[in-house]
């Protein structure tokens, strides 16, 4: 595993800050995270605005039980969600090509080694 990985969750449509507020929370409340994966708001500014929105959550793995942890998390958010799908985008940084296949997969809720399941992630 890199050092740390970086794991970019970016909301789209008209609720994406709702949606990138309710994943931040839900991943801050997993217990199995703590200590192996540190969450950041990114900040992002829209015009008309008093305050700059939640534009990203940031993901910082630094650990192999985060790697492991955090699709499983994720997966769970997305399925509380089902009455309206969320639409997020998932980038991962700072990973070999590799690895940051491999973590898509799990994110994805595939199985890493058969590459086979559900792509709407």
């Amino acid at each position: 595993m890199s050092e740390r990985l970086r794991i970019r969750f970016e909301g789209d449509g008209p609720d994406r800050e709702e949606e990138l507020r309710s994943l931040l929370g839900w991943l801050a409340d997993d217990r199995s995270l703590r200590g192996h994966v540190r969450l950041e708001r990114i900040a992002g500014d829209r015009p008309g605005r008093m305050s700059p929105e939640l534009a990203a959550v940031l993901a910082v793995i630094s650990t192999a039980t985060g790697v492991l942890q955090l699709p499983l998390a994720y997966l769970a958010w997305r399925e509380s969600r089902r009455h309206r799908t969320p639409s997020v985008t998932v980038q991962v940084v700072g990973a070999d090509s590799a690895e940051a296949e491999d973590l898509l997969r799990r994110l994805r809720g595939e199985d890493p080694d058969d590459g086979s399941g559900d792509a709407g992630t």
